[in-house]
Formats: structure tokens, sequence, C-alpha cells
């Protein structure tokens, strides 16, 4: 196994590692939890007119319609060109880990949102749907980028447009109060593992 594919298996370890223990934490209710969680706050929601206006539009780059209409275009033009792996791959990375699993999460550890919202949301809040979306989209995005884009300067636009979504989406949740830090940081790290989880099934190379 190459050092690239090792730092790649450790991170991913990693990553459910502190999905696991932000779980176990918000589960039993853990003092830290609602400290971590006071703090994010605390550094976040510094409300005014013009970031409430960003943020409740912000935030809608990572909702299910939106993310969906993306999803399907994204499908239709793998399919055309007869990339049947990449499809299967954005199938799982969306439907799969950002929808099944985390529904299933939410379910398992029933936590209730934060109130007084600036966005009505209901149903649980960890781990944070938006954020799981956010990174297994987008960074699908990111990876199909890597492979189909040439040019060297549109390619690094590119990619540090979606990296800012997958940064500032998440961010969007937080400030707008229909989650905590904690189901934040869970969403970034189970989403992340998941997809290069899914990335290594996969064999998703950058020459694929």
């Amino acid at each position: 196994m190459r050092n690239k594919q090792k730092l790649q298996l450790l991170c991913v370890t990693l990553g459910f590692i502190i999905f696991l223990g932000l779980a176990t934490g918000v589960f039993l209710q853990s003092e830290w939890v609602s400290e971590v969680n006071h703090f994010g706050q605390q550094l976040i929601q510094n409300r005014s007119p013009i970031a409430d206006t960003f943020f409740t539009h912000v935030t809608q780059l990572g909702s299910v319609t939106f993310t969906s209409l993306v999803t399907l275009l994204l499908s239709l033009f793998l399919l055309f060109q007869r990339q049947y792996r990449l499809f299967l791959f954005l199938v799982v990375n969306i439907i799969i880990s950002a929808g099944f699993i985390t529904q299933l999460v939410k379910h398992i550890i029933k936590n209730p949102r934060p109130v007084t919202q600036l966005i009505p949301e209901h149903g649980y809040s960890f781990p944070s749907g938006h954020t799981m979306v956010s990174i297994l989209l987008y960074g699908t995005l990111i990876i199909l980028i890597r492979l189909y884009i040439k040019n060297t300067w549109l390619k690094n636009i590119m990619q540090l447009l979606f990296l800012s979504l997958i940064v500032i989406i998440p961010i969007s949740r937080i400030y707008i109060n229909v989650h905590y830090p904690s189901d934040i940081l869970a969403g970034l790290a189970l989403g992340y593992s998941l997809l290069m989880l899914s990335r290594y099934i996969f064999n998703i190379g950058e020459h694929t």
C-alpha cells in the first residue's frame, strides 16, 4: 500500500472515530458537547441584516430541492458519457450516504434541533443533513473536476468554489440556528469518511 493510500485510510479512520465520539457524546448528553456547542454558537451567531440575508440564501444550496436537481443533471451527464462507474459512485454518495445513512443516524440518536430558528426546520438534529449533502455532493464534484477539467486555472477556480460551499453551507446551518456545532462536525467527519471510502470502493483515481 502506497504512502498516499495509507494517509487516506488514516484520515477515513480518524473521521469515523470523530463521528463516533460526537455521536456518543450527544446520545449521552455529555457536558463537553454542550460546551462545544455553546462556543460554536457564540462564535458564529453574530447577527446582522446582511449576514441574515447571506446565510439564509446560502443554506439553500444544500437543500433537498437544489441538490436533487444538481444530482439529476450530473447523473444524466455521466450516463450520456457512459461513465457508469462514476454514475454509481455519485448515486452511492448521495442516495445511500447522504440520504439513507443520514436519516438512519438521525433516528437512532433522536437529538432535537435548537429553537428560535431563522428558517423553520423539522426533524432531528444529529448529524446535519445539509452538511452531509454538502461534503458528499460538492466533494464528488471536486473529484469529477479533477478527472474532466484539463485547464489548470479553471480546475483550481472550480475546486475552490465547491470547497467554499463545503465550508459555508455548514456554517449557515449554525448561523440560522437549525443545527448545533456538534451536528456540523459530525456531518463533516462522517461525510468525508464515507466519500473517501466510496472513492476507494469504486477505485476513482486521478486518471479514471
